[in-house]
């Protein structure tokens, strides 16, 4: 039995071409390499009013805000376990309000290392 025919997309017989400034076909490349596509294909979907979602990748190499980040995470986890136990109906007793007010006061010192990182700071105290 023979192997069924791979279907072929539409051949593109029609040229259109397009003349920009070498700054604007440095942006379009750019784009286009984001969105992991050709600058044909990145017109094409241009041009035909598909949305083009471009991926983007944040990359930190900053070990300090990692781990101002990976604290920020702990720390968040904390407080979830606080707020179950008083959803709970629990009371606040004096360990849990030593944990509250660490975890208060990590904040705010990590909140003083991101603000020294990231130069001016335009937050509330």
């Amino acid at each position: 039995m023979a192997r069924p025919k791979k279907e072929n997309p539409p051949t593109k017989e029609r040229f259109i071409h397009v003349r920009v400034t070498e700054d604007l076909y440095d942006v379009i490349s750019k784009e286009a390499s984001e969105a992991h596509l050709s600058v044909s294909a990145y017109f094409r979907k241009l041009a035909t009013d598909k949305r083009i979602t471009l991926k983007k990748e944040i990359i930190f190499n900053d070990p300090k805000l990692l781990s101002a980040l990976s604290n920020i995470g702990k720390i968040g986890s904390n407080l979830n376990q606080i707020a179950r136990h008083l959803n709970e109906g629990n009371s606040i007793d004096a360990s849990l309000r030593k944990e509250l007010l660490q975890c208060i006061t990590e904040l705010r010192s990590i909140r003083e290392e991101i603000k020294e990182m990231a130069g001016e700071y335009r937050g509330g105290n």
